[in-house]
């Protein structure tokens, strides 16, 4: 069984790095959507995630620049960055294997194939990333300004999911991202439909950096530039 400490979820570290600017560049595609809106949204997501993730590393973009062929049918994300060492390290996280999946958590640790210290063995529900749609971060009324995140499904997802959900209700269910539990729930049978809605975020910003994590994981593909 694969075992993996619990994620901080959705919280942002900052750390310090130096030394001299650098640019990156990728060739982009969409796997999952031809369509030009939804395309030019992913594209300001995905300036949104590097712009959060070197924040983190405490650097910047100076320049970012989108190049889109039609007639050819190609995409090139060019990002000039104040940091050399900062680049290189969002560089990575950029290029590495997004996983997405709703998993459940077991009695028996025997049942499960992911352990969670602190927290317990998950098994996969079968319901993963070529299921969604599209994420939103919304950020709720109130004086406290809480967040939720909306995870909403294709029109097969949502038939996936009528057919599989039900086994859990009442029961919790993980949200992993890239192997590690970034938010939970407890299913309810109206969950079990177009959507399912993590609430309990510190505030909308935050459930906004999780939304375009998401959304730029799921529905692009990032290679480096030739």
């Amino acid at each position: 069984m694969k075992h993996v400490l619990l994620a901080a979820s959705f919280v942002l570290l900052l750390t310090g790095c130096g030394g001299g600017t650098a640019t990156v560049e990728y060739d982009v595609s969409f796997p999952t959507t031809d369509n030009p809106d939804r395309m030019a949204a992913l594209t300001l997501a995905t300036r949104n995630v590097m712009e959060r993730r070197l924040a983190r590393l405490g650097s910047s973009i100076i320049d970012y620049d989108i190049e889109h062929d039609k007639e050819e049918g190609t995409t090139v994300i060019s990002v000039e960055i104040d940091d050399k060492d900062a680049a290189k390290k969002m560089n990575e996280e950029m290029l590495s294997p997004f996983s997405f999946e709703f998993r459940a958590l077991v009695e028996q640790a025997q049942e499960g194939d992911i352990e969670v210290e602190g927290v317990g063995a998950f098994r996969s529900t079968g319901i993963g990333m070529a299921d969604i749609d599209w994420v939103l971060g919304e950020t709720l009324e109130g004086p406290l300004k809480k967040g939720a995140v909306v995870i909403g499904f294709t029109d097969e997802g949502m038939e996936r999911v009528k057919e599989i959900f039900p086994e859990y209700v009442e029961q919790t269910v993980g949200i992993f991202v890239r192997d590690r539990l970034t938010a939970s729930i407890t299913l309810s049978e109206d969950q079990i439909g177009r959507t399912v809605i993590i609430g309990g975020i510190p505030n909308g910003e935050i459930a906004k950096v999780f939304a375009d994590d998401m959304n730029t994981g799921i529905h692009m593909l990032f290679a480096p530039h030739n």
